[in-house]
């Protein structure tokens, strides 16, 4: 059984050459000049900015114990001052017997960027990331700035944008995905993650003969959201669209308002509500689903007599189970044409625009 170990270094107001000088001696220095077997399998870069550490340390750790990883956290601290950093490193090592090389399993990398650094720090980066193995850029919080280079961050060696878009309403997020889907980064999302469970609820109604007949022949779509915005169905009205060739139109606030399927234009009402429903209606066959916290019921009724019934337990999971999902599995190419269907519609001229 191996024997794990860690090796810890930190310093204050460091210039960015000598973490780099530190990112390659801490642990051989420790090991008396012994360079370790490097096991790690991926880069993940947490950036955490305006974050407080106890949201973001866990998750670090956590992630760390089930993916040998180096994991660098990026958190601009202060843009004031002198171009400077505080730095932390945390080196795991395993070793099944004292004479074996020791193994470099997982490694975290806290940055905390001063002046020049908390606004440029893409350069200060692109050394940390492992070349040879994908890195994953996690955005924490809120979404940045317009302007944002990502032409810079696209060229350090981050392959993958993972963000939450559950953090804030989803037109926030937009510019952001965009730029960054341009930049040929392949974007994830966790709240598309979570949903995983209302895609599999509906999957099964589209096997049912009586489902995929009212979503071929679909004439209005009612949706009633109870949180804070309707990000949960923008997505689920854009995998709809995405599977069946349909487009959204949008009206000036870029809310959905119709679907234009091969039957013609179908309106969507979207209406805040005490609870979070989908009614799909066709002719006088509805299917209605009802999301809570614990479970997703839906009935297919004909004039209010009922045809079928599903009830299935929502999965509940932690933000860390959602980001260790998306890294087993990889991205998720659903979510890139989910995504690339809602961003034709926004990348028009104004939109489509519904009267």
């Amino acid at each position: 059984m191996a024997i794990p170990s860690t090796v810890s270094w930190s310093a204050s107001d460091l210039k960015g050459p000598r973490l780099l000088e530190a990112i390659n001696t801490v642990v051989p220095n420790a090991l008396g000049g012994i360079k370790p077997i490097v096991a790690t399998v991926l880069t993940l870069g947490l950036y955490v900015k305006g974050m407080a550490s106890q949201d973001w340390l866990l998750m670090a750790q956590q992630i760390g114990q089930h993916h040998p990883s180096r994991i660098v956290v990026i958190n601009p601290a202060d843009p004031t001052g002198e171009p400077r950093l505080d730095a932390s490193i945390s080196a795991t090592l395993t070793q099944r017997r004292p004479t074996d090389i020791p193994t470099l399993f997982s490694e975290c990398v806290e940055l905390n960027l001063k002046g020049g650094l908390a606004t440029h720090w893409i350069d200060l980066i692109q050394p940390l990331i492992r070349p040879g193995v994908p890195a994953y850029l996690w955005w924490m919080g809120l979404p940045p700035l317009t302007g944002f280079r990502w032409d810079l961050l696209s060229t350090t060696g981050f392959t993958h944008l993972v963000v939450d878009t559950e953090t804030r309403d989803w037109r926030a997020w937009l510019p952001l995905l965009r730029d960054a889907v341009a930049h040929h980064m392949r974007v994830d999302d966790l709240n598309w993650q979570r949903l995983a469970d209302l895609r599999q609820h509906w999957a099964q109604l589209g096997d049912h003969a009586v489902g995929i007949s009212v979503l071929m022949r679909v004439q209005t779509i009612d949706i009633t959201w109870n949180t804070e915005s309707p990000t949960h169905w923008v997505w689920w009205l854009a995998w709809i669209a995405s599977r069946f060739g349909w487009t959204l139109v949008l009206n000036d606030a870029q809310i959905p308002v119709a679907m234009n399927t091969e039957n013609g234009s179908v309106p969507v009402t979207m209406q805040k509500g005490a609870t979070a429903t989908a009614r799909l209606i066709a002719d006088d066959r509805e299917i209605r689903t009802v999301m809570t916290k614990e479970r997703l019921v839906t009935h297919i009724l004909q004039q209010n007599h009922p045809l079928y019934h599903l009830d299935d337990l929502r999965i509940t999971t932690t933000v860390q189970d959602d980001m260790l999902q998306i890294l087993n599995r990889g991205h998720d190419v659903l979510f890139q044409e989910a995504l690339s269907c809602l961003l034709s519609v926004t990348e028009s001229v104004g939109g489509e625009r519904h009267a």
